[in-house]
């Protein structure tokens, strides 16, 4: 959508097609977060960034994988787009100020202000287009229909009295919203990635750029050696589509094949663990694998530990009980195994590499009446406002619950003993505030969810008030890295690196220009964006296209 407001701009007649029944992607079900150094609202806010500053910070996190090229084409580009779309559309955005970059002590990292949140949408605004408008996971959605921001997430975590009254004031806002209510509606205000979406959408609809739902690719059509348009198939009927300017795919990944993803990612590894919206089965690599295009790495993706509720369509995300004070998690030994804290793509990677020695997939999250009382758990109040039985049953059935720790490792099949030593020696750390072990705690990063003051360590709380409590940990992701290979101007490329004149790609069928890491919230979209927005400039020459009918 970015791409297609900026070819739009350019004089281009632009079509979207989307293969699912909803408009958004992968996009609409997450936080929504753009990650951009020294963008518009940094600016704004008077917070010191530079271009040179996030280079030198993506090369020494990123080990060399992307190109000076494809790094220097992002930092130049992004914080212009960002102020584009700001000055020529719908979509503004908002510097989170604490949100930190997720490894903040490395040389360029900042403690705050590069990751922006979308302003929030009344979604009526979208008329009749917002009952296509895809929505965020249930983790985002406390009670099932309160869409909170970013910002307000983390205010509202805390469980503070102001923190409770702004919960129950976005309650209050749901049901005095009159016009939605009369209409029948679900929550009209739509937060993070639905904001997101929504707003681009609008943006689109203000331009009268199409957006074909439920429209199939088939394939591309390619005339001496230039892609020069697409066949799909739109309401039953195969069309030809004629783009003379170019093609772009932004296909998202393809985290929902089992077969890519047992072909090229390690074991064990399936579709029922990714947060990945269900249309993203890898369609580009199809398609590309057909032109002859490079690829990279398809062994990756961008990490998240997740929770499977039974009969639930999507995982719900593990983002930030991890970091809470008076949580662990433990492998069958009953044995902590990382830094919880550590960011989410790392805590996969430590499940998988500590699951060679011991049980570690699926890992277990470890908590006490206290935590419970206090903080929310995948969607689930604090005890305070939801007490257990207020849960809904299927919900319920998915958490175990015991009087004694003992009593809990025998109910899940961990090991007890290792259990009560694994919980006396992190009481010990929580009350000294060092995490001897793993150094939970040392890190900016680890302690954005847990603000409060809770003793010497923001993140260490002690676990010694029954009942205790149990949930199983996957080693899940929001998507997978691996795709089609693009060079500076997202171009798709051939293994041997040549140009296919006409096409480009951007987003999560290309191969990500992160590598292997994850720089902060927001490191997945704000690339996409980026080259989506770099790719119509490339196509239509920074100028209006000649004057030429679509076929």
């Amino acid at each position: 959508m970015t791409a297609a407001i900026r070819a739009h701009d350019l004089g281009a007649k632009t079509l979207v097609i989307e293969k699912g029944e909803h408009f958004g992607g992968s996009t609409a079900l997450s936080g929504g977060v753009v990650w951009v150094p020294d963008n518009p609202s940094m600016q704004r806010l008077e917070i010191e960034d530079s271009t040179e500053e996030g280079f030198e910070y993506l090369q020494r996190i990123t080990d060399g994988v992307p190109s000076e090229a494809r790094l220097r084409a992002y930092l130049e580009t992004a914080p212009r787009m960002l102020r584009y779309l700001e000055e020529h559309s719908d979509l503004s955005f908002q510097s989170i100020e604490d949100y930190p970059d997720y490894y903040p002590e490395v040389p360029g990292g900042k403690i705050g202000g590069r990751s922006c949140e979308p302003h929030e949408l009344e979604g009526l605004e979208l008329g009749p287009e917002l009952k296509y408008q895809g929505r965020y996971h249930q983790s985002y959605l406390p009670l099932g229909f309160v869409s909170i921001r970013a910002r307000e997430g983390k205010e509202i975590l805390q469980n503070t009295l102001k923190g409770q009254f702004l919960f129950f004031r976005l309650i209050l806002g749901f049901f005095l919203n009159v016009r939605a209510r009369l209409k029948g509606w679900r929550n009209t205000r739509l937060a993070i990635g639905a904001a997101f979406t929504g707003r681009a959408r609008l943006s689109l609809m203000k331009r009268d750029v199409p957006l074909w739902l439920k429209t199939k690719l088939i394939e591309l059509i390619v005339e001496d050696g230039q892609v020069v348009g697409a066949i799909i198939e739109h309401k039953g009927r195969v069309q030809r589509i004629r783009a003379k300017q170019g093609v772009l795919l932004a296909t998202g990944g393809f985290e929902r094949n089992a077969e890519l993803r047992r072909e090229h990612q390690q074991a064990p590894i399936g579709t029922e663990w990714t947060g990945g919206t269900e249309t993203n089965v890898g369609d580009a690599i199809a398609i590309g694998q057909n032109l002859s295009a490079g690829f990279e790495l398809m062994d990756d993706a961008w990490w998240c530990p997740v929770f499977r509720v039974p009969g639930e369509r999507f995982v719900r995300l593990v983002i930030y009980e991890k970091n809470l004070p008076g949580s662990i998690i433990v492998n069958g030994r009953g044995e902590r195994f990382m830094n919880e804290a550590a960011p989410y793509n790392d805590v996969v990677k430590s499940m998988y590499r500590a699951n060679a020695e011991a049980v570690s997939i699926p890992a277990y999250l470890i908590f006490d009446r206290r935590f419970r009382r206090k903080y929310p758990v995948a969607g689930i109040l604090p005890a305070d406002i939801q007490p257990d039985f207020l849960i809904p049953k299927h919900v319920r059935s998915w958490i175990s619950k015991d009087k004694t720790l003992t009593d809990l490792a025998q109910q899940i099949g961990v090991d007890a003993e290792g259990l009560l030593r694994t919980v006396q020696r992190f009481n010990e750390f929580a009350r000294d505030g060092k995490d001897l072990d793993f150094g939970r705690g040392e890190s900016v990063q680890d302690h954005y969810y847990a603000a409060l003051p809770t003793g010497p360590n923001l993140c260490l709380g002690s676990i010694e008030k029954g009942p205790f409590y149990a949930i199983q940990v996957w080693p899940g992701d929001l998507g997978t890295k691996g795709g089609l290979k693009t060079d500076e101007q997202a171009r798709v490329l051939t293994e041997e690196g040549d140009v296919i004149p006409g096409l480009y790609a951007a987003g999560n069928c290309s191969a990500a220009l992160m590598g292997p890491t994850y720089p902060g919230a927001g490191g997945t979209i704000g690339p996409a964006m980026a080259f989506g927005f770099i790719a119509a400039e490339d196509a239509l020459g920074g100028k209006p296209p000649p004057a030429e009918k679509m076929d």
